[in-house]
């Protein structure tokens, strides 16, 4: 039900309050790493390295099912990291753009846990990493590069 409720909010959120006003639930902005800058994402393998990060996957990914719409990427990424913020172990959020044949850019938005994706991953695919958002008490971007 939490989860839930968190993609109502998330999709509230993106689709009519500016982003600077509720981007800090994502976390502060950090830098995109060396190995992330001007590459294109390879798909993300769903993976959690806690029973916190795999119950708040499940859980984002049940609660997206029982809506009637489909949340998009970054409601699910504001769900998951809030839900990771409430039990102490965030992750890192990466919004990410690709160039498309039908208009200037398609933009997606995924949550990273401590050793892979836990929203978001497969659809990571081509997008190149531009904004990633971290939490002062989780890992940094540049942390989760390296594992």
């Amino acid at each position: 039900m939490e989860a839930m409720a968190l993609l109502t909010l998330g999709t509230v959120l993106q689709r009519w309050v500016p982003m600077p006003r509720w981007s800090r639930v994502l976390g502060r902005p950090g830098s995109v790493p060396e190995g992330w800058a001007n590459t294109r994402q390879r798909a993300l393998p769903q993976r959690a390295a806690t029973p916190v990060e795999r119950r708040v996957a499940l859980a984002v990914r049940a609660g997206g099912r029982r809506l009637p719409w489909n949340p998009t990427c970054l409601a699910e990424a504001i769900a998951g990291q809030t839900l990771l913020r409430q039990f102490g172990q965030p992750g890192v959020v990466v919004i990410g753009l690709r160039a498309t044949d039908e208009g200037p850019w398609d933009a997606h938005a995924w949550l990273l846990g401590r050793r892979g994706a836990l929203t978001g991953g497969p659809a990571a695919q081509g997008f190149t990493a531009t904004t990633v958002f971290e939490v002062p008490t989780g890992p940094t971007a540049r942390e989760l590069v390296a594992t």
